[in-house]
């Protein structure tokens, strides 16, 4: 059912009939129909005018679709190109405009569907936030639930921005000690001098400008988790100091004579490769060794690209609502230039990407002219079809669920959310039909 707002002079043919299955507004004017459409929430106006009547409605809400009802040499090409349906001009011929309210309503529904799928398909490959269904991450999946409940010490290593924090955080919120604090500290944002009164904390009057005692992160993470991250860019000078609190539990503060004793889980991170830093000499062995019982590799976005569309259209859905917008969905042609791109800089710059495009869009979808320039300018060689791998996700998931529902097409419907009859249409789409339905 679409929401129709509706706008024609008196002595217009009644379309009551030829409407009757949709939610219907009617408006008198159309000097307020951009208002209209701005304060409503419509999917579809009806109404006589011109180019300019639908270049104010796009401006207005771009998502909502326009049947122009023309005069006899009103420019068609111009109203179509600023973003019309369709263009009528009189006598009205309404099996015609019946047809074209039919193929609107339809593009609707398909749409939502899809969009239904999609979110399906986030919420079944989102583990403790992170999203991904590569082989390779769900093999990650399958070993963080096994070591966060048990381990003291685990190093996670990574390029930047492929979100080794959401690792560390889901270790410590599959652990034993989940209520504890999770405790952040950057490695590499603190000047030689201060890391050991950022760690172990000090006491007053230690050094100049410590003017009162102040409780390391150490500490502060009592029982919990305290993430190390950057840890290859900790300064060599201070390294026996962490090794020490590591291997016997105890540290001072700067200053103080008392023994400390560390209770917390390690969590360490790093973009750099710490076996090759102690070839160099810029990081200890020994430190290295009490860092890696346990260690973690997060697999780079350029070798798992299968997860590049459900990761667009989970950061899509996390833009529009932080920036309050409603951006249904991503085009084929962005995603093929999406797919085409090498990521050096991984999840954190798609995330990024798709912000600017959320914010930059003022359609219903995010276009190629939407992203960053350097993106339009990749080798055209490089683009690979990510039409293609997204109806192939949904087909796995369709499946998926008719396989769990035992092939009856009511239940499988009430749980992907749709209707039975949208259901049956991807059957056929997708020759699902070698499963029989059960009742």
């Amino acid at each position: 059912m679409l929401r129709i707002l509706l706008s024609v002079k008196n002595g217009f043919p009644s379309l009551d009939g030829l409407l009757k299955e949709h939610a219907v507004e009617t408006a008198n004017g159309n000097d307020t129909l951009a208002d209209r459409v701005a304060a409503g929430d419509f999917d579809l106006l009806i109404a006589e005018g011109d180019a300019a009547l639908v270049s104010s409605i796009k401006g207005a809400d771009p998502r909502v679709e326009v049947i122009l009802l023309g005069s006899h040499g009103g420019d068609e090409v111009e109203a179509v190109r600023c973003g019309a349906s369709a263009y009528f001009t009189a006598p009205f011929d309404l099996a015609r405009l019946n047809e074209a309210v039919k193929g609107i309503a339809a593009v609707f529904e398909t749409r939502s569907e899809t969009a239904r799928l999609e979110e399906e398909l986030i919420s079944k490959y989102t583990f403790a936030g992170i999203v991904g269904r590569n082989p390779k991450m769900l093999d990650l999946f399958s070993l963080i639930r096994r070591i966060a409940p048990y381990f003291r010490t685990v190093t996670i290593m990574g390029e930047t921005g492929t979100g080794k924090e959401l690792v560390a955080r889901a270790l410590h919120t599959l652990g034993t000690q989940s209520k504890q604090p999770f405790v952040v500290c950057n490695c590499g944002g603190f000047v030689e001098t201060l890391i050991e009164s950022e760690l172990f904390g000090h006491k007053k009057g230690s050094f100049t400008g410590a003017v009162r005692d102040r409780v390391g992160l150490f500490q502060a993470a009592g029982t919990g988790t305290l993430f190390l991250d950057e840890i290859g860019e900790l300064p060599l000078s201070f390294q026996p100091h962490l090794l020490r609190a590591l291997q016997n539990g105890e540290y001072r503060p700067v200053g103080s004579t008392e023994l400390l004793y560390a209770r917390c889980r390690i969590v360490a991170a790093t973009s750099k490769n710490l076996a090759e830093e102690v070839k160099k000499g810029r990081f200890r062995e020994d430190l290295y060794y009490r860092l890696t019982p346990l260690a973690i590799t997060i697999p780079p976005l350029r070798e798992r690209k299968d997860d590049l569309l459900l990761l667009s259209r989970f950061f899509l859905g996390r833009a529009n609502t932080t920036i309050g917008k409603n951006v249904l969905g991503i085009s084929r042609a962005t995603q093929e230039t999406l797919m085409g791109h090498e990521w050096p800089g991984n999840v954190r710059e798609l995330e990024n990407v798709i912000t600017q495009a959320v914010i930059l869009s003022g359609e219903s979808f995010v276009k190629p002219d939407h992203l960053p320039a350097y993106l339009a300018q990749q080798p055209q060689g490089k683009k690979i079809s990510a039409s293609q791998q997204l109806e192939d996700m949904i087909k796995a998931h369709l499946e998926a669920v008719l396989a769990e529902c035992n092939g009856n097409r009511t239940h499988a419907a009430k749980k992907l959310g749709v209707s039975r009859r949208s259901l049956l249409r991807r059957i056929e789409k997708y020759s699902l039909h070698d499963r029989p339905e059960k009742t």
